[in-house]
């Protein structure tokens, strides 16, 4: 019979689980105490939040979530913190490697994106991608690009037909050019 705080705590599980868009599963053995406190910090500005549980209690909460655990079982064993984000799917997935360069810790085992398993390459992979904010400044200049250039064409005529006109009143003045 479980007792009453696991009970509470797979529920408060489930309910993060629900609620992210990914869930990243790391190895935080080696970390100190204060750099897992500078990494939930900067997890947290970002939309996400860290969570160090029993892996037991993990695979319960993913299970009453309909999340097939079989391909999580070797991730889930060890020391594992959960990271869930939010907000923006790629964005904490980031954050872990870019502090992981740095520090070599936390070692990534594997992360589920949109309910999808990814292993650690693969969220290697996932972090190389621009964040939804470049994406989109990528996607409003490609759009600009082709009007730009239109209006410069556009205004290359009229800046020509200027040109010609200017040309012919200099030549009618007496020839004298400015």
């Amino acid at each position: 019979m479980p007792n009453n705080k696991n009970l509470k705590i797979v529920e408060e599980l489930k309910n993060k689980i629900e609620k992210s868009k990914t869930i990243l599963f790391a190895d935080y053995r080696g970390l100190s105490a204060e750099q897992i406190n500078e990494l939930r910090s900067k997890i947290k500005n970002e939309g996400g939040e860290v969570v160090v549980a029993k892996n037991t209690l993990i695979k319960e909460a993913l299970k009453q979530n309909n999340i097939d655990t079989k391909v999580l079982d070797n991730d889930l064993k060890g020391p594992t913190t959960a990271v869930f984000s939010y907000d923006d799917e790629i964005s904490n997935i980031k954050t872990i490697v870019e502090y992981a360069k740095d520090t070599e810790l936390p070692k990534v085992k594997s992360a589920l994106v949109e309910g999808v398993y990814a292993n650690s390459s693969k969220v290697l992979e996932i972090s190389e991608i621009p964040s939804k904010e470049e994406l989109v400044a990528r996607l409003v200049g490609g759009l600009k690009s082709p009007l730009s250039g239109l209006t410069n064409t556009l205004g290359g005529v009229q800046r020509k037909f200027v040109y010609a006109v200017n040309a012919i009143k200099t030549k009618k003045e007496g020839g004298v050019q400015e």
